[in-house]
């Protein structure tokens, strides 16, 4: 096969899942580049619009066993470096010039990923102290993730190993989120479901990193699942699990779906051999990937691709209306959620005032739409997705409270003998609560922020507001806004994020008109898990969210 020769694969991938929904895969067309050496040339990154860097090792003395995702003897390869080039038109690579890195070693690097400010740059290198490989017990020298300074100039400085790094298990493949708050990796650290799993870890914003969390098993399996890609929403990984074509193949899952599972991006992106290292400029709609696949120049190569045609995920329309059982009218401001089968709540909000919802959800599995008003009971139906039927009205018809009657009793004049007055007893009220774990709660959905943020979303914003409407109903009634998180991350960084969120809900509370001697809000951390998902212990996401809650605590009435 010439090099220059373009590969044009146009195809509809129609992927039946386990309940015969349809997904069309994109399109591509790819071709392996002219810069491609006899030896191994792959791990692509974008700098900018126009420049790339990747690794290589063809100025080694001797050819290489495996690229350097094997986790084990990579010291033992010839050496790999990084170098750099410019992008043509075409997707060429040209202009390549060896990266000079002063602090460097001469071990082995790969897989660099920049900061969205260009600022930093991370890369993939041997354990290397005091400018010596350091072995661990088993005579293997694993990678790590380093960090580096890079300045106007694109020189690269002050190369630190980050803190999670360790002499006992490999991190490698780095790739930096939009925001810069989270740096997704590759490592076989202790608790990893298989050899090798994606793990994820807070960045803050004086540049500290926070705890390794592992993906879950929504992504990770009991195979490989290394060279992560974040693209905004979507993480792209390979991985050679049961359903790839064969060795490792390229995925892509949307972060930001709780039950979106990972889809193979299919052929001509994925071989019978390994393909790996997939980065996209999806503005420009192309990018690169690398490969060993039969037909190419070297052990490795890397390929440039475009893609033709957007990925379209199958969706279903579930819509509806929320109605007074009685009356059959619809109760405006009742709020309305969505979970999975397993679950994970994927959205809530109020419906609209005519009192109608709708949610966009994917096809696959089955669902639980849940409703809930202070003057009503809670309701839920669960839905069935039938395959070739996009479309279904599910209305939900919610019983109003028995409220106690207030009986006016006609005043009547009467002689009475004075005697000492009994203290008056207080008149039982129904708060709209529940007992949960010892305590009673206002009787609203979960309250929800953003990945380590502490701002109010507006699908919260709604369900304070219904907090806010009880406590105008009920006013002789304090409550206590209390805000856990799960285990991941440390414990002081739980403990001050949940401490902000309650701060947070509770001044918006005032803010509402809301004395605020009827308040209190206090952040709990991971303190207080209602399961036993602590440190150490592998959980679900579902298991995770259980403890990852807000909840409004009475604490007088």
């Amino acid at each position: 096969m010439k090099p220059s020769r373009i590969i044009t694969l146009m195809f509809f991938s129609f992927l039946l899942n386990a309940i015969c929904a349809q997904n069309v895969s994109a399109k591509y067309s790819v071709k392996n580049i002219k810069a491609n050496t006899k030896r191994s040339d792959y791990g692509t990154t974008f700098f900018g619009p126009n420049r790339v860097y990747f690794a290589s090792n063809h100025e080694a003395s001797r050819s290489l066993g495996g690229k350097l995702n094997n986790f084990a003897d990579t010291y033992e390869a010839p050496n790999y470096d990084l170098y750099k080039g410019l992008v043509a038109q075409t997707g060429e690579i040209d202009y390549i010039e060896k990266v000079i890195i002063a602090e460097a070693s001469k071990y082995n690097k790969s897989n660099a990923a920049f900061s969205p400010d260009m600022r930093f740059v991370y890369f993939t290198q041997n354990n290397i102290v005091d400018g010596k490989a350091r072995k661990d017990n088993n005579g293997n020298v694993n990678m790590k993730i380093y960090r580096a300074n890079v300045s106007v100039n694109g020189q690269w400085s002050n190369i630190i190993s980050l803190p999670f790094n360790s002499d006992d298990y490999s991190c490698t493949h780095p790739s930096v989120s939009e925001d810069n708050r989270i740096l997704f990796f590759a490592s076989d650290m202790p608790g990893s479901y298989g050899a090798s799993d994606i793990y994820w870890v807070t960045i803050d914003f004086d540049g500290n990193y926070g705890e390794p969390q592992n993906l879950g098993d929504n992504v990770n399996t009991g195979y490989r699942e290394n060279f992560p890609y974040v693209d905004k929403n979507i993480l792209y990984f390979s991985s050679d699990r049961s359903d790839s074509k064969g060795g490792l193949d390229v995925y892509l899952v949307k972060l930001d779906e709780p039950d979106s599972k990972p889809m193979n991006l299919g052929t001509p992106i994925n071989s019978t051999s390994d393909d790996f290292c997939f980065v996209i400029e999806r503005q420009n709609k192309r990018g690169y990937f690398s490969s060993n696949r039969p037909g190419g120049k070297g052990d490795d190569d890397i390929y440039y691709f475009t893609q033709d045609t957007d990925f379209v995920e199958c969706k279903q329309t579930i819509s509806g209306t929320i109605l007074d059982k009685v009356t059959q009218k619809p109760i405006p401001g009742a709020i309305v959620t969505m979970y999975s089968h397993d679950n994970i709540l994927l959205a809530t909000y109020p419906v609209k005032i005519d009192g109608t919802y709708k949610f966009e959800l994917a096809c696959r599995g089955n669902y639980r739409v849940e409703s809930y008003h202070y003057d009503y009971d809670k309701t839920f139906k669960s839905i069935n997705f039938t395959p070739q039927i996009f479309s279904q009205e599910v209305n939900l018809f919610l019983n109003p409270k028995i409220k106690e009657p207030i009986v006016i009793v006609p005043e009547k004049k009467v002689v009475v003998e004075e005697k000492k007055e009994e203290p008056v007893k207080k008149k039982e009220v129904n708060i709209p609560s529940l007992i949960s774990n010892n305590k009673e709660i206002l009787d609203l959905p979960p309250v929800y922020f953003e990945l380590d943020s502490y701002y109010i979303t507006k699908e919260a914003e709604q369900i304070i507001e219904q907090a806010i409407a009880i406590l105008n109903h009920y006013p002789d009634i304090s409550i206590e806004f209390a805000s856990h998180t799960d285990c991941r991350a440390s414990d002081s960084y739980n403990l001050l994020l949940s401490d902000l969120r309650a701060k947070e809900v509770i001044e918006y509370m005032i803010d509402q008109g809301v004395a605020k001697e009827r308040l209190i809000g206090r952040g709990y951390g991971e303190s207080r898990p209602v399961n036993g998902c602590i440190d150490g212990v592998k959980c679900s996401e579902a298991e995770h969210l259980q403890n990852r809650r807000a909840e409004f605590i009475i604490i007088k009435k």
